[in-house]
């Protein structure tokens, strides 16, 4: 600041690095970045059902379909950006020229899939040749975009079952190898047809399989002041100053 003159009024100015701070508080703000909540790589062994196509089942006296789940855990309240597996389809690996993808989150109970909390159709997918095989099928990753929800902490299923009526092949969920940081042991399944099983849990004999998953999530900002709202406030308050030497300069002139 200059000192006034006999008829030059108030002269107003910041020192040079007050704009710089005042810039990194406006421009800055929280980093919501995606993160892999869970990493479930493909083991390219085998794969179980998960088609709500009906057809013919050692396991039920009438057509049914089934649809499997992988269990998942949230440390922190999250949005589930999108989904990623990887699957065939069986006899014949010919996909068909669509998928039909359902997507049902589900609580938690006694280790099995509970009650559904939300339920999204026909969810927007994009398939890709791998290049790898599946017991010398043609193995096939899919990107789920699901719609945004918040997810608070806590133990959640989500159950990924398409439906290929109308092409002779059945898609089949591939097993994957489990997240040694981050994964919940153990995958089931469900047949859809009454009478139904109920859920059960998939096993190799005594021990629990995965499936191959990956899901991308973000963080939800909380509500808390940030530097971009405290940035508006000092820009505001620097107008409000300046404002008020500007009239008094004029009133002086």
């Amino acid at each position: 600041m200059t000192q006034p003159g006999p008829r030059s009024g108030w002269s107003w100015r910041w020192p040079k690095p007050i704009w710089s701070v005042v810039a990194a508080a406006v421009l800055s703000g929280p980093a919501l970045a995606q993160t892999a909540l869970l990493s479930q790589p493909p083991n390219r062994v085998d794969a179980h059902l998960s088609d709500a196509k009906l057809q013919s089942s050692l396991v039920s006296p009438v057509p049914t379909g089934a649809c499997a789940a992988e269990n998942f855990v949230l440390s922190a309240k999250t949005i589930i950006a999108e989904i990623r597996i990887w699957g065939i389809y069986f006899p014949g690996g010919i996909a068909p020229a669509t998928d039909n993808f359902t997507v049902i989150v589900r609580s938690d109970t006694a280790g099995l899939p509970g009650a559904a909390l939300s339920s999204q159709r026909n969810v927007p997918a994009t398939r890709q040749v791998t290049g790898e095989r599946v017991d010398g099928i043609t193995e096939h990753a899919y990107t789920l975009m699901l719609d945004s929800a918040h997810w608070a902490p806590g133990v959640y299923w989500v159950e990924i079952c398409n439906d290929t009526t109308g092409s002779a092949a059945s898609f089949y969920w591939e097993f994957g190898v489990a997240d040694p940081l981050r994964g919940v042991p153990g995958a089931a399944f469900v047949l859809t047809a009454p009478p139904g099983n109920g859920w059960l849990a998939l096993d190799a004999g005594s021990d629990r399989q995965d499936l191959a998953i990956e899901i991308t999530a973000r963080p939800v900002a909380t509500a808390v002041p940030t530097l971009s709202a405290l940035g508006i406030a000092i820009v505001s308050g620097i107008l409000a100053v300046g404002g008020t030497f500007l009239a008094r300069s004029r009133c002086a002139a």
